[in-house]
């Protein structure tokens, strides 16, 4: 009977043993992958609003490049029908 409580009993202790690593492994294993999902969401984030930036800077240039193309036409546009209302006025 002895024997048999001897052998249960380096069972149960090799079986806590191998149950411990289990543990052990499991959690190295959860915190590599979470590390590594927050890594890799951050640098995905991070290069999207690089993208984001660099798309509206692009559209900020083009559409001042536009902007000032208008308002230099309507200023001549305005001058044009300023000048002639003051030779119409020096005619009368």
């Amino acid at each position: 009977m002895k024997e048999i409580v001897i052998i249960i009993g380096a069972l149960f202790l090799a079986s806590c043993a191998t149950v411990g690593a289990v543990i052990d492994g499991g959690k190295d294993l959860t915190t590599s992958v979470i590390d590594s999902t927050v890594q890799t969401a951050g640098n995905i984030t991070t290069s999207a609003l690089e993208d984001v930036a660099s798309v509206v800077e692009t559209v900020a240039d083009s559409t001042e490049g536009i902007v000032d193309n208008v308002v230099e036409q309507v200023d001549e546009q305005t001058n044009e029908l300023q000048d002639s209302k003051q030779e119409e006025e020096q005619e009368k």
